[in-house]
């Protein structure tokens, strides 16, 4: 099944009529979003669920559905990744992360022993 957005004008006249309806759709099978826009007396759910169950369960609760709109959902909006800005030039295997404050490679950490090979030395 494709996910699909259902939007139907509903009546909201109080806290108790919307925690109906709230209840009543997010009980059926397939919904993946409600949201009940109290000023427009929209209600807007995503999921695969069909939206004659959605009607048929908000007339079980006295409601009077009307259907505004059924399509596909809005995609996610991706922001663009943001990459750290560096304020000395990167050496190549930096990766671009030199002014990470929690990490930074551009350390160079040279460890070499003694020929008889006891204790280190760390430049």
């Amino acid at each position: 099944m494709t996910v699909k957005k259902v939007e139907m004008k509903v009546d909201i006249n109080c806290g108790k009529c919307k925690n109906q309806i709230m209840q009543a759709v997010t009980e059926l099978e397939g919904v993946n979003q409600v949201v009940l826009d109290e000023e427009k007396s929209l209600l807007t759910v995503v999921g695969t669920m069909d939206p004659i169950c959605i009607a048929e369960q908000l007339r079980k609760i006295k409601q009077k559905p009307v259907v505004v709109n059924i399509g596909p959902p809005k995609p996610p909006e991706t922001k663009p990744e943001k990459k750290p800005e560096c304020c000395k030039p990167c050496l190549p295997y930096c990766n671009n992360t030199c002014n990470l404050p929690y990490y930074n490679t551009c350390d160079m950490v040279n460890v070499s022993t003694y020929d008889n090979g006891s204790g280190c030395t760390i430049v």
